[in-house]
């Protein structure tokens, strides 16, 4: 915006400065014009004054003659007066400026100084002639006086003519330059318009648009925010729901399987926490990262189902579920971003179907492949005997959408997000009409296997300094700690840890990042700078933002895992950054 308004700016200031620059020479060539027919004015008063003067002169000179018996002094005055005056007014027509005459033209000058005119020879002589006949008076000097007075005469009248002719000229000119600098000013006034004025009135309004766009997408970002909150807070209720069904039931009945069942629960509403932070990412146009890591399919499949079991048979539908055997062993992928696909699956499934049946079937089948035994893809069904749905209609959903679509429930995330995430993970995401009603969701996604095997023992005997400043947090990560057979030390703050680290060497460093005193970001930023330790880190933190954990890593952070942080998370952790740290 501030780059808009200096090219605006720029951009009037140069058409202003044009126009001043135009003005000021038209103001110019005005005053020029005026001080030009001023002077030719003088000019042309002074040529027709000879030829008065000259008629003057010989009257005065005529009575002189006449009465030269009588006292003729004020005549004689007058006659003198009338000769200087002449004589002047000569001096000033014929100025000169340098070589060049000011007031002569060409055709002045030959009528001044050549033949048939010789002007300037006439008038010398007349005024001699004058002169010598006011000291001798005669009156046989009348005749020849007269005759060379009316000769004067014409030939003063032409030269009045041509000063005349001449100065219509020069101003006829000068008129024509005026004319030219208006039609340039319009010319000018116009180029502005066009290249200056109009592009800017364009770009003023396609700025104008692009802020009312903005404003619009802005307005419709809260509302779809808003929304999304409600939303969200709606469906957390979900898995929640399931865990406190779960936990009521476990205390009636006291039976672990209803606490397996919680867990799982917990366990979705933990993967719906993870779509808030997809959905961050989605709003800001950022693609998330994947989460691959070691897990049992069952273990993975059964968070989704232990949620929507319990939903299904509160709406009195019937919950069916099969894997086959494979999905018991260990494979690499996300885990969490593709129990939740699942659960979304499932969650269109339950609230869609009022009547019926609604069943998962998963299983997973080997790739086979001479380069690599290890490739495996996983197979999908999530059927219901619900109305069903327009395809089409669904698939323009974007991520908070239909505003006024309260059919459509859940985070709306829907179909953006997981064809997003499939994307992301190689996999597809089909939907099929069931006969004579109802829908089938058929999804698809490659893994990769990894044999079974106990990783603990590369944990063991290793000191671990946890740095966090909630006491139930602590306890439950040294818990974690301790059934890993790992030795850990408490500190409630960045400062302490310090303190700790200047007396005591450690394995492994597990670091919260905001916390009283000391934060994270200070602590990192010490052990790394003023203690200079090459210690790991690891950050547990629930702030989920980049711009948090971009920061601690620059500072120099091995690792991070977001809370709440699961046992076997929290061990894969601790041996990927122990196993890079052994390597060096």
């Amino acid at each position: 915006m501030d780059n808009l308004v200096t090219r605006y700016r720029l951009k009037y200031l140069v058409a202003l400065v044009i126009m001043l620059l135009l003005l000021t020479m038209t103001t110019g060539l005005t005053l020029y014009l005026l001080e030009q027919q001023k002077q030719a004015a003088r000019v042309i008063n002074i040529a027709g004054m000879q030829r008065m003067l000259s008629q003057q002169a010989a009257l005065h000179l005529e009575y002189v003659i006449i009465m030269r018996e009588q006292n003729v002094a004020a005549d004689r005055q007058a006659l003198s007066n009338a000769l200087q005056l002449l004589q002047s007014n000569h001096d000033f027509l014929l100025m000169r400026d340098g070589e060049d005459y000011v007031h002569l033209n060409a055709e002045l000058h030959r009528w001044y100084f050549a033949q048939p005119g010789d002007l300037d020879n006439q008038l010398k002589q007349y005024m001699a002639l004058l002169s010598d006949a006011a000291s001798q008076p005669n009156l046989s000097q009348i005749q020849e006086i007269h005759t060379r007075s009316q000769l004067l005469l014409q030939d003063l009248d032409q030269a009045v003519l041509l000063f005349e002719q001449f100065t219509n000229d020069k101003i006829g000119r000068l008129r024509n330059l005026q004319l030219l600098m208006w039609l340039l000013g319009l010319f000018l006034l116009l180029a502005e318009i066009k290249w200056i004025f109009f592009p800017m009135e364009r770009s003023i309004a396609s700025a104008i648009e692009r802020l009312q766009q903005t404003r619009l997408k802005a307005e419709h970002a809260n509302q779809s925010r808003a929304m999304f909150l409600a939303r969200a807070s709606h469906e957390l209720r979900t898995p929640l729901q399931a865990v406190l069904g779960y936990l009521h039931l476990y205390q009636e009945s006291q039976r672990e399987g209803y606490l397996a069942q919680a867990n799982k629960a917990a366990q979705q509403l933990k993967a719906l926490i993870a779509s808030v932070e997809d959905y961050n990412r989605l709003s800001d146009e950022q693609q998330p990262e994947l989460n691959c890591h070691p897990a049992r399919l069952t273990d993975t499949l059964g968070q989704s189902v232990a949620t929507y079991r319990l939903l299904a048979r509160e709406k009195g539908l019937d919950f069916s579920y099969h894997f086959n055997s494979h999905s018991e062993k260990i494979f690499e992928c996300d885990h969490e971003r593709l129990s939740w696909v699942i659960g979304q699956l499932l969650d269109n499934a339950v609230k869609f179907t009022e009547h019926g049946v609604v069943s998962l079937s998963a299983r997973v089948e080997q790739i086979h492949s001479q380069e690599d035994e290890s490739n495996w893809r996983f197979h999908c069904e999530v059927e219901d005997s619900g109305p069903g749905f327009n395809m089409a209609q669904v698939s323009a959903l974007p991520l908070a959408s239909n505003p006024n679509g309260h059919h459509f429930q859940g985070l709306q995330l829907g179909l953006a997000r997981c064809n997003l995430l499939l994307t992301i993970m190689s996999g597809e995401l089909n939907f099929v009409a069931r006969e004579p009603h109802g829908t089938k969701a058929v999804l698809s996604v490659p893994l990769k296997r990894l044999p079974e095997s106990d990783q603990a023992n590369g944990l063991a005997r290793s000191k671990v300094l946890l740095v966090e400043d909630n006491q139930l947090n602590a306890k439950i990560i040294e818990k974690m700690l301790e059934s890993m057979a790992l030795t850990s030390i408490h500190a409630s703050h960045g400062g302490q840890a310090i303190e700790v680290l200047a007396h005591q060497s450690f394995d492994v460093i597990l670091m919260d990042l905001n916390m009283p005193i000391m934060d994270g970001f200070k602590a990192i930023k010490e052990i790394r700078q003023t203690l200079m330790l090459s210690t790991p880190i690891l950050v547990l933190t629930a702030n989920t933002s980049e711009q948090a954990i971009k920061s601690a890593m620059q500072l120099g952070a091995t690792d991070y895992l977001f809370k709440p942080v699961e046992q076997a998370a929290l061990e894969r952790a601790l041996l990927k950054i122990l196993s890079l740290s052994d390597a060096k």
